[in-house]
């Protein structure tokens, strides 16, 4: 079977259970990086250790050869285990306020007023929410050194000393009894085996130092062995001369660098590798690949051959586990000390125990992408775990277990690798000494980020509902990822689904305080159910679905009627308050008035909604009133025209009937009228003129109905007419002011309880020959 490559799997995991190597440097290399605007020696060499072509043959666990194309390495200064306070919900939510800060909150590519965008589904989620992302790399950047796992924990020392040193191999020599490099040996799992490796470097701004570099690094090589390099750097002494275009793309290989190492701290102005030329670059990224290549890959090789034959091999057969059994059972008290208290009061084994000797072994053949033998190992070691009930290292051994199943390249069923996450964060979270929230999470956010690659949407949304809820704004940030796996189903998409989730969402982004996404997730429920609802009808109707049903306060005529409707008024509700909130008078009077015309809202529930429009008027009236003023001293037409408008009662022009010089009032006289008279006719849009004499009286009948659920009185009702008079008429009459050209009958009274539908008779009588319109009811 092929071995899988790093191509074929996600960069996200490769990159964060990546060999580490500590980086120490003498004060004469600090100023060599500081002209390139890196603090460390590490920050120069980190953009190289990213997917470093290794391209050699190594041997797995067994023995067996298989090509190891790429490899990444992270570069550190430092090496502490400290203890490590369980984050509270005000740092996640910070966090997360920060990773969304410089994202765009509005955009939903994925929704559109037509319905779901088929094209947009086949994008990664990662783009539909860019905030998770940054938190997801931002959370793997902060993770520290455990003593339960060595992935923190260097695999080599690498010692940097200036070719201008007086004495560069005593330089080297002090380098290798710094602190850390002792804290490496004693607190590490690497120990006393730990690999070192030397790197000299010729600074270009010193050329008198080149004629004697080579016989400097000889000297070097004689002391250190092979395990050494050279490298030139600073070759960009005329910084006149240079070339603005190659400077620039210097430059961007740091800054994408810092982009994904420290997404949240961006140097957007900032300049490096001034001091640098394409060749120089050439250099740092040989070196680091020289490092890999000659130094760390062969000797975590050598440790894998080593740890194998002395503890896995015996381990994996009924003679070790026996072993085992008995040394548990009949051992002497000299043998249980091998577990020890680590720094957060959770038990772990020496460093160089038989179980923490398994763990190293499973976690270098990880590191190497021998996921299939490093499987093995994590399942032995997890027996040992549970036996003596050390909970910290059976989770990280149960967590390794599942991820190596989805690194492989064979499709492993669900209750075989879903067991050891759900195992993994039950125990992080549940059995330790402390609430391990920060590995926990870490589990989620990997095997989220493999279910993805293996495009196994259907188990993502149980596996990120696994978050604490008392994360806040990060329990928010997995509903909404959740939301989006039921759009990537592979059938169709689950739109009812989606909309719960992302309302989910939206209400634990409300409790968290960032009102911006809790907005975008409800605007995203708005237009889901409406396509969900447009969706249902075209396929029982087997009619196309109107798209002028889904645009805006159409998502909601669309939903009103329908089984959806108490969520679209909790959603305008919702929006309105937001709005309100953030001071959006215009659009958040369009979400409550869209309140206003439900008939499935409680009376209570509505009587509220109506005192909220009263306040949201009185709050929002200045300032209409002060653009209102803008607008007219700039001469902007409508300016006096802006008024909210209340859509209650509602008239419905169907039944509205006109009777020509009615003998009855009232109700009735829709059903009776004068011998030879016209009978009543329909206003409906696109029928024709009705015509009468001057002084004849004409009846309008209303249906007026309460779309509310409480009820209403109207007071002064009567219609808003316009009244043109014809040319000879207007001769006739003269000044129209003196004397009007039409009567209108007023109803002082009109009482509707909620839901009540009933008919109002007004008169017109005109005085003169003219065109009268009726424009609507006041």
């Amino acid at each position: 079977m092929p071995r899988p490559t790093l191509a074929q799997k996600r960069d996200f995991v490769a990159k964060a259970f990546c060999p580490r190597a500590l980086v120490l440097s003498t004060p004469a290399i600090a100023d060599a990086c500081a002209v390139n605007n890196c603090s460390t020696f590490a920050d120069l060499l980190a953009p190289f250790g990213q997917d470093v072509s290794t391209q050699i043959t190594i041997q797995d666990g067994q023995g067996a050869p298989y090509f190891l194309d790429k490899l990444n390495i992270k570069f550190t200064t430092d090496f502490k285990i400290e203890k490590r306070s369980t984050h509270s919900r005000t740092e996640i939510d910070d966090l997360v306020h920060t990773s969304v800060l410089d994202s765009d909150q509005t955009n939903v590519p994925f929704l559109t007023e037509h319905g779901v965008d088929a094209s947009a589904l086949s994008s990664d989620t990662s783009v539909w929410a860019p905030w998770y992302t940054l938190f997801r790399q931002q959370w793997m950047t902060t993770m520290q050194p455990s003593e339960h796992e060595s992935f923190m924990h260097p695999v080599a020392c690498v010692l940097v000393a200036s070719g201008s040193e007086d004495d560069p191999v005593g330089a080297l020599r002090t380098l290798q009894a710094h602190a850390a490099v002792n804290r490496v040996q004693t607190q590490g799992f690497s120990g006393a085996n730990v690999l070192f490796y030397y790197v000299l470097v010729h600074d270009g701004r010193d050329p008198g130092v080149l004629q004697t570099i080579d016989h400097t690094f000889d000297q070097v090589r004689r002391a250190f062995g092979q395990n050494s390099s050279l490298l030139k750097i600073n070759s960009n002494t005329d910084l006149i001369d240079a070339d603005t275009s190659e400077q620039s793309k210097i430059s961007s290989i740091w800054a994408n660098t810092l982009s994904t190492t420290q997404p949240l701290d961006p140097h957007p102005d900032s300049v490096f590798g001034s001091m640098l030329n394409m060749r120089d670059v050439t250099a740092l990224r040989d070196t680091v690949k020289q490092m890999m290549v000659r130094g760390i890959v062969p000797h975590m090789q050598y440790m894998i051959r080593v740890l194998s034959d002395q503890t896995a091999n015996q381990r994996r057969g009924i003679t070790g586990r026996l072993f085992s059994a008995g040394r548990r059972y009949f051992g002497t008290a000299a043998k249980a000390s091998n577990t020890l208290t680590g720094v957060d009061g959770d038990t772990y084994f020496r460093y160089d125990s038989a179980e923490a000797q398994m763990r190293k072994l499973a976690d270098y053949s990880f590191m190497l992408k021998d996921f299939r033998f490093a499987q093995s190992v994590y399942q032995v070691a997890r027996r040992d775990f549970q036996s003596e009930k050390a909970w910290k290292c059976y989770a990280g051994a149960q967590e390794m277990v599942g991820v190596c199943k989805l690194m492989l390249e064979v499709h492993a069923t669900r209750a075989e690798f879903d067991s050891n996450f759900e195992d993994a964060v039950t125990m992080y979270l549940h059995k330790t000494h402390a609430p391990c929230q920060h590995l926990a999470i870490r589990c989620i956010i990997i095997y989220y980020e493999l279910l993805k690659h293996h495009k196994l949407y259907s188990f993502a949304p149980t596996t990120l509902l696994r978050v604490p809820n008392s994360s806040g704004a990060l329990r928010a940030m997995a509903c909404e990822q959740a939301a989006y796996a039921f759009l990537k189903f592979p059938n169709r998409p689950e739109l009812r689904k989606f909309s719960f989730y992302a309302m989910l969402a939206a209400q634990e982004y409300q409790r968290a305080g960032i009102a911006s996404l809790a907005h975008r997730c409800l605007r995203m429920v708005r237009l889901s159910l409406g396509a969900t609802l447009a969706t249902d009808e075209s396929e029982s109707s087997e009619k196309p679905v109107d798209d002028k049903s889904l645009d805006g306060s159409g998502t909601s005529r669309a939903l009103a009627g329908s089984n959806w409707s108490s969520i679209d008024s909790y959603i305008n509700h919702e929006l309105g308050t937001q709005c309100m909130a953030a001071q959006d008078y215009d659009h958040a009077l369009q979400y409550f008035m869209a309140l206003m015309g439900s008939d499935q809202i409680p009376p209570k529930l509505q009587s509220k909604y109506l005192q909220e429009l009263l306040q949201l008027y009185l709050e929002s009236s200045d300032k209409l009133d002060l653009e209102s003023e803008k607008e007219l001293a700039a001469g902007l037409d409508g300016a006096q025209n802006k008024r909210v408008e209340l859509s209650v009662p509602t008239i419905d022009a169907r039944m509205t009937r006109v009777i020509m010089s009615p003998d009855l009032e009232g109700e009735d006289g829709v059903l009776e009228w004068r011998n030879g008279g016209a009978a009543p006719s329909a206003l409906v849009n696109g029928s024709a003129d009705h015509r009468c004499s001057v002084g004849e009286s004409v009846a309008v009948l209303l249906v007026v109905k309460n779309p509310l659920t409480i009820g209403i009185t109207l007071n002064g009702f009567t219609l808003d007419c316009h009244f043109d008079a014809a040319l000879d008429a207007k001769a006739t009459n003269g000044d129209e002011s003196e004397s009007p050209a039409f009567a209108i009958t007023t109803v002082d009274t009109v009482v509707l309880e909620g839901g009540q539908t009933s008919m109002v008779t007004v008169t017109i009588t005109t005085h003169c020959a003219g065109r009268l319109t009726i424009r609507g009811a006041t």
